[in-house]
């Protein structure tokens, strides 16, 4: 089966730091990878490589056996690549409905679609449907991390690719958000999650990578992953 996205050899830099080295991933379609590592390992530059926002220096990335390495942003979302960036960065001075139009821009010549991934947001996240009038800088961190993953399934997205989706929520809210995450996946959409909570992102995932200073050290089924002991003591509190 060919790999709807696959990073050969990806090097990336910031100036003369050598952030990436080497990157080998693939992700297949209908699943959830997570990539998992330590704060500044390489996890947030992968995905800023991915969808445009970093060039690699070399190594080719391939979306549905296409090269996207050079594309403009916009044309990687309009292909389907959609990244929530870690920190959510919904627009705080904008309702929760005007974020989700924003989101969906790519299709704004097209007002029922737009109208209906509303309200499909609203399906999947009652509680934005509450406030969907209300300033999203208002809102709790939870909403707002939904909000943020509503704007980019606005999109239609074929991967979507989470940065961090539970960092700093209360565990009740942590829950809400993984439920979710799953069910984005039972729809159809394949997901590369990048989540600290290592523990939520195995019982998750399909896959694993594991990257260390720029570098993949390990990548198995996620099953084997929650087992093996450098995972364990390294990034579940063992």
């Amino acid at each position: 089966m060919k790999p709807l996205l696959k990073l050969t050899d990806v090097n990336s830099y910031y100036g003369k730091i050598h952030a990436l080295n080497n990157i080998n991933l693939e992700i297949n379609e209908g699943e959830i990878v997570a990539l998992l590592g330590s704060n500044g390992a390489g996890k947030s530059t992968t995905l800023k490589t991915i969808s445009g926002l970093i060039k690699p220096k070399s190594g080719s990335i391939e979306w549905n056996g296409k090269s996207i390495v050079g594309a403009p942003v916009h044309k990687i979302v309009e292909s389907g690549i959609i990244h929530v960036p870690e920190g959510r960065r919904i627009f705080s001075g904008l309702t929760v409905t005007e974020n989700l139009e924003l989101g969906g821009f790519t299709y704004r010549k097209d007002k029922k679609w737009v109208k209906e991934g509303i309200e499909r947001s609203f399906d999947l996240f009652p509680r934005l449907k509450e406030r969907a009038k209300q300033l999203a800088g208002t809102l709790s961190g939870g909403e707002q991390q939904m909000v943020a993953i509503s704007r980019g399934l606005m999109a239609n997205p074929k991967l979507l690719m989470l940065d961090e989706p539970s960092m700093g929520l209360a565990p009740i809210i942590v829950q809400e958000i993984m439920r979710i995450i799953r069910e984005i996946n039972k729809q159809g959409t394949t997901i590369l999650l990048i989540e600290q909570n290592a523990k939520a992102a195995l019982r998750l995932a399909n896959r694993g990578y594991l990257i260390e200073i720029g570098n993949i050290v390990m990548h198995d089924t996620a099953e084997v992953l929650r087992e093996d002991d450098k995972i364990i003591k390294a990034y579940l509190g063992a």
